[in-house]
């Protein structure tokens, strides 16, 4: 009897783990990338575009597990596609994010960076500080 309390108890614990992420924030990759978990399936990238000095949003849908939160295509790609594969995923652990390219036909290139828990106020606002400052920085050189 005391070994099924245990086994219940330690299923519980465990699925409380890892049952959701929902209103958690992150930030990466030197301030230029967040991550709002807005619902159970559905998470709110923004980031800034280095190439064109702006900021973007884009919803994917995500997948979480005991280690990590697999990152997935964006929910406008789901409608074109049968299965959704990865683009990412983020160590529950140590909040490393690794992410894919998908070059010449291969998911096979990885950035790793380290994130950090914030709020959806802090995010927005370590983002904009954060293009003002490469937009300084881009102003200086031309």
């Amino acid at each position: 009897m005391k070994r099924i309390f245990s086994l219940i108890l330690l299923i519980i614990i465990s699925n409380k783990a890892i049952a959701s992420v929902k209103g958690e924030t992150l930030i990466c990759d030197k301030d230029t990338r967040g991550y709002n978990f807005i619902s159970k399936n559905e998470v709110k990238i923004l980031g800034i575009n280095l190439n064109e000095l702006n900021t973007f949003s884009i919803n994917h849908s995500y997948e979480i597990t005991e280690n990590a939160i697999f990152i997935k295509q964006p929910l406008t790609a789901l409608d074109k596609e049968e299965t959704s594969k990865p683009i990412g995923w983020i160590f529950r652990r140590n909040l490393d994010y690794v992410s894919l390219d998908y070059i010449n036909g291969d998911w096979s290139r990885k950035f790793l960076w380290s994130c950090e828990i914030t709020t959806s106020e802090q995010l927005n606002i370590r983002i904009k500080n954060k293009l003002n400052e490469l937009i300084k920085v881009n102003g200086k050189k031309l």
